[in-house]
């Protein structure tokens, strides 16, 4: 309830504000959007829910966004989403975020509605396929089978940044708190159904967060970290199930010149789940996850460039650092072509070693093998 509350509210005062609006104000109704559609393609194992084994062009993604700038001060908008990937995304349209965008001074700007969550290099900008290189961000981090429960949240941002004067650089912010509901149709839930756990309604929890980005004198260098809060709750078949505050931090840094850019980023997660069932005691586990990537891109021409980047990702909580089933390191070659301004290109190589990232039992019935050689072909279209 408290969701669509929200969310009505920062619909009816935009929608109120429109109608104060003159015909001329209209002008500044912006719409983008872009539209991809992809083949990949492996040599064994099945890779997110596609049957790669024998080519896949089941991953299928658009966007359209809608922004109006109401004044000076005050913009809002929304962006509906598209996907099809494999078992994924269920095939509709959903909304990846809905606001309202307050500018309250030059240090200061508030957002409020279904927004999105900043954290780390490339969350809040994962449904911006056109803007980067890559085809698959690090799936150790940025995994696409995940990213409609990771990218926002219902609740309210609050912005900024702040000059530290002429030799310091300046530092920009971002502090946020609301509701998060796990996706029906994305990795989360396939993942709790393959450890036979079953919901009656989606899970959901509080997203309280901050992220803190230093913006050094050196130009093009960039060193931050990002903390979020959240919980989980959720109602099964015949108990419940529970997870207690847990505190997900991040680390950062990119370096960008006029061709080519680095950047890394590391991660650390330590998840306490408690389930509940009917006339039996609690059950309690933990999983700690490590993660990390640095990666690399370099602009060739104005219309081509490539990049590499190295994922890895670890559950240490599972205490055998040698099993594949606990471990995925990804080695990643890709290129982009801009045929024009319009329409672009990718492809893009990976050799992942280990399972434990990115693979699932819906789509390998009979087990994985250890190794996996990934092509990811791309084309895109952006207005």
């Amino acid at each position: 309830m408290k969701r669509k509350l929200l969310f009505s509210a920062a619909l009816l005062a935009g929608s109120v504000l429109c109608r104060a609006q003159s015909m001329d104000d209209l002008a500044n109704l912006q719409f983008h959007g872009y539209a991809t559609q992809s083949f990949v393609a492996s040599n064994d194992n099945n890779y997110l829910s596609m049957d790669t084994s024998h080519g896949s062009f089941q991953w299928t993604e658009a966007a359209l966004n809608i922004t109006d700038q109401l004044n000076d001060r005050l913009r809002i908008g929304m962006q509906f989403h598209y996907l099809n990937l494999g078992q994924f995304g269920a095939d509709n349209v959903s909304i990846d975020w809905a606001l309202g965008d307050f500018k309250i001074n030059r240090y200061a700007g508030l957002r409020a509605g279904k927004v999105k969550i900043r954290w780390g290099l490339y969350n809040d900008t994962q449904d911006a396929d056109p803007g980067y290189l890559w085809s698959l961000l690090p799936e150790s981090i940025y995994g696409i089978d995940y990213r409609a429960t990771n990218l926002s949240q219902m609740g309210a941002e609050l912005y900024g940044k702040v000059p530290l004067g002429k030799n310091a650089g300046s530092l920009v912010y971002s502090g946020y708190y609301g509701d998060y509901y796990v996706s029906p149709n994305d990795g989360y839930m396939e993942g709790y159904r393959e450890s036979g756990i079953t919901f009656t309604d989606r899970p959901w929890g509080k997203t309280p967060g901050f992220d803190l980005r230093w913006k050094a004198p050196l130009k093009g260098l960039m060193v931050a970290g990002s903390l979020m809060l959240y919980d989980e709750k959720g109602t099964l078949a015949n108990g419940t199930l529970r997870q207690p505050l847990t505190y997900w931090p991040t680390y950062y840094a990119q370096y960008e010149a006029q061709k080519f850019f680095l950047s890394a980023q590391y991660m650390k997660l330590v998840q306490y789940t408690v389930i509940q069932l009917s006339g039996t005691p609690s059950a309690s586990s933990v999983a700690d996850e490590r993660a990390w990537f640095a990666m690399g891109g370099y602009h060739v021409t104005e219309k081509f460039q490539v990049g590499s980047y190295y994922s890895h990702y670890l559950v240490a909580s599972a205490g055998d650092a040698s099993n594949p089933a606990n471990f995925s390191k990804d080695w990643v070659a890709s290129g982009r072509y801009d045929f024009t301004s319009n329409f672009y290109g990718k492809l893009e190589g990976h050799f992942i070693d280990g399972e434990a990232a990115g693979f699932y039992g819906i789509d390998n019935p009979i087990g994985l093998k250890p190794q996996t050689k990934l092509v990811v072909a791309k084309v895109g279209f952006v207005f």
